[in-house]
């Protein structure tokens, strides 16, 4: 009996164990389901590109698509377009219908389309590898955190791209998907298939040339693919090829027909094929360059990449917020991809190798593929003399890489390392690190985005009506990712919203590259033209303004009479600081509002600098009376970053003969910026004669003031 119970208790906790197993088991099973891999994608995605999806705004090329978007309308896009890229314009114009101008929804339509991206890659992969589910997934992972490619957040432009890329990867899944069909004797599903794929891949490849030198892979997807089916692999090498050539007709025809119309009929309007013409001249150095380029933007695009948000955590890289949130991003994304690549398919007879498996022929194949995705890519680029980088804007070209680099990597830690857990291990290192360095960029998009509300702030408190037109020149550019294209776009609408002709009143223009560092254009006053896609700016050299931006000191817009002895300025300002012409502000008008209303979706909150572009403004007209009030007001609540900025306060007080509260601030200006003391001293030895203190006190103290700076209060 005794026995019979204990025998009875062992197989209760022999069950009990069982169901635990089997709960767990349960637990897990949505990880054993390919059905649940685009659910991990999205939170992959969502985790990657989304945790500060709220503070991010229009950045680059977003402003002139927005410019275009809210004065001539999406309709306005088609005609915008037709200089380089004439049917992509018919996109922009439905999405911009669709999306509107609210930042937030363009980066939510990123951030989808990227995910369905990711999506459509694994779709392919499970088709091209059905053998190999761990690694295919693997690959998925890499390609949607791949951190190389870093301009996510310019969403406006990016959510149009991610949508051909989209259809051009879904492209190749409905292509294995006509070939397997044609291999099954299915005819009428061939067709149905490569219609579908040939529209997609049209639709993508005629909208833009980024991504036609990655489709040279394509009759290489096809091989590999049909190597699945035994009929294949039993013909010989010539005719493997034209089966190859069979299926891949369709996608080159398409092909063939866009690059006949891109060279010889539409040609060339925006980048020029540098590499022919160096050919030309000198083949052995061409050649030899060409092979440099090409070894240097391999490295860029995979090893270069991967490993740029690589770092051991230390003090040094604990100091900031941001810091310990990028390894709080690698820790959760570690840990995320860890788990389920470790837990996919449990339950299920593993395709992958097992463990100490010797390797077999389908790393080669990943090998191949990933290197030629990673080539061809660049063809266009290298014909055009351009170079992918990993800093912005060069970044952007990675976009066509990333394929390539996500499916080498993973071919590379499958030749180099035998046991499964260990490759997982690594690919969860260099996932995390990745999305850990999408955080970062992230991040850094947002202190821009926050610059750009700075930057608006004051000029249009600064400009708060002007004459037409009027032409902004700087050779100073705080703004990470805007160019003086992109400025035009925001300028315009910060100060002119109310235009809707394609002749801008507004332009915005930097040195170097307007220029090209030279006066000379200004000095023969050549008129002033600008294009900006379908509009135009026209203006000439007294319609120039010249400003400086360098925060956290204040917006600048500068006057040789007043800022060409201060030491602030980059060398450069000196050759063109004289053309600058503020008399075409007006100190009239209220300043527009319509970025905060329609873009910004805030109250802009007043600062030093908001203040200080009023009192600024005012000194433009010598206005000493609202100059002083200003200062009346904030100087007790604000401090300067920069002690220049409280010369117009110096300036009105003593004019309105209150030393008294002019010599703290020159006291101040001294105490912040000695190399301030040389250029103020001729300003202070005018003022101090034209507005001789009457009292003998105060005389005394402002010639002391004067004294302190190594200023003679008598010399003038």
């Amino acid at each position: 009996m005794v026995k019979s119970c204990e025998k009875m208790d062992g197989t209760i906790k022999h069950m009990t164990k069982s169901a635990e197993l089997q709960n767990q088991n349960r637990r897990l099973n949505w990880l054993s389901n390919d059905r649940a891999i685009p659910i991990f994608l999205l939170i992959l995605t969502l985790l990657t590109y989304a945790p500060l999806i709220r503070s991010l705004g229009f950045y680059w090329d977003d402003w002139p698509m927005l410019w275009f978007d809210i004065t001539q309308g999406p309709q306005g896009f088609a005609q915008a377009f037709t200089s380089d890229r004439p049917f992509l314009g018919y996109l922009y114009q439905f999405t911009g219908a669709v999306v509107g101008t609210d930042p937030l929804n363009w980066q939510i339509v990123a951030v989808l389309f990227r995910w369905l991206v990711s999506w459509a890659f694994w779709w392919m992969l499970r088709q091209l590898w059905p053998r190999h589910a761990d690694e295919t997934l693997w690959m998925t992972i890499l390609l949607t955190v791949y951190s190389g490619f870093k301009q996510m957040p310019v969403a406006y432009v990016w959510s149009n791209a991610l949508i051909m890329l989209f259809a051009y990867i879904l492209s190749y899944g409905m292509m294995l998907k006509a070939i397997r069909s044609a291999e099954s004797a299915d005819w009428k599903g061939y067709w149905v298939w490569t219609i579908a794929g040939v529209l997609c891949y049209a639709f993508c490849t005629v909208s833009t040339e980024y991504y036609t030198g990655l489709d040279l892979v394509r009759g290489v997807v096809i091989w590999i693919f049909l190597l699945n089916f035994a009929d294949f692999t039993s013909l010989s090498f010539l005719k493997k090829c034209w089966k190859t050539l069979f299926y891949w007709i369709p996608y080159l025809a398409v092909l063939a027909i866009f690059m006949f119309w891109r060279v010889f009929i539409f040609k060339f309007p925006s980048y020029q094929p540098v590499l022919l013409t160096e050919l030309a001249e000198n083949p052995l150095r061409a050649a030899a360059g060409l092979l440099s380029r090409v070894v240097n933007d391999f490295y860029t695009a995979t090893w270069g990449a991967w490993i740029e948000f690589f770092r051991f955590p230390g003090t040094e890289n604990l100091k900031s917020v941001s810091d310990k949130l990028f390894w709080l991003f690698v820790l959760i994304g570690f840990a995320l991809v860890w788990i389920v690549a470790r837990f996919y398919r449990k339950n299920q007879d593993r395709s992958t190798v097992p463990e100490n498996a010797q390797k077999d022929h389908w790393v080669y194949q990943a090998l191949a593929l990933g290197a030629l995705a990673v080539i061809f890519p660049g063809i266009p680029y290298l014909i055009t003399s351009l170079s992918p980088a990993l800093d912005f804007p060069r970044d952007r070209w990675l976009s066509a890489y990333m394929f390539g680099s996500s499916i080498l990597l993973v071919g590379l830690c499958c030749w180099l390392i035998q046991r499964r857990s260990k490759r997982i291990l690594w690919v969860s290192l260099f996932a995390a690190f990745a999305i850990g360095g999408n955080f970062l960029n992230a991040n850094s998009f947002r202190r821009d985005w926050e610059n750009q509300q700075d930057f608006v702030q004051q000029l249009t408190t600064r400009i708060p009506d002007f004459e037409q037109p009027l032409f902004l020149l700087t050779d100073f550019n705080p703004l990470s990712y805007e160019t003086d294209n992109s400025l035009t776009g925001m300028v315009n609408l910060a100060l002119s919203p109310e235009n809707k002709s394609l002749t801008l009143p507004v332009s915005v223009g930097f040195y170097d590259v307007r220029f090209q560092n030279s006066t000379e254009r200004l000095e023969n006053e050549q008129n002033l033209y600008q294009g900006f896609r379908s509009a135009n700016f026209q203006g000439t050299v007294e319609d120039v303004v010249v400003y400086f931006y360098s925060p956290p000191g204040c917006l600048r817009i500068l006057d040789s009479a007043q800022h060409s002895t201060l030491p602030l300025f980059p060398e450069s300002f000196s050759a063109f600081m004289r053309f600058s012409n503020p008399k075409k502000i007006y100190n009239a008008g209220d300043s527009s509002d319509f970025l905060w209303q329609h873009i910004f979706k805030r109250q802009p909150a007043e600062n030093w600098c908001t203040w200080f572009q009023r009192a600024d403004l005012a000194r433009q007209s010598e206005d000493w009376e609202s100059i002083a009030r200003i200062g009346d007001q904030v100087l007790g609540q604000y401090d300067a970053a920069e002690a220049s900025e409280y010369i117009p306060f110096v300036e009105a007080y003593i004019h309105l003969d209150r030393w008294e509260d002019a010599l703290p601030l020159i006291a101040k200006i001294h105490g912040m910026n000695k190399s301030l003391d040389a250029p103020l001293c001729p300003i202070l030895q005018k003022l101090f004669v034209d507005f001789l203190p009457e009292d003998q006190e105060t005389m005394a103290a402002a010639a002391g003031a004067l004294h302190k700076i190594g200023c003679s209060a008598y010399n003038q």
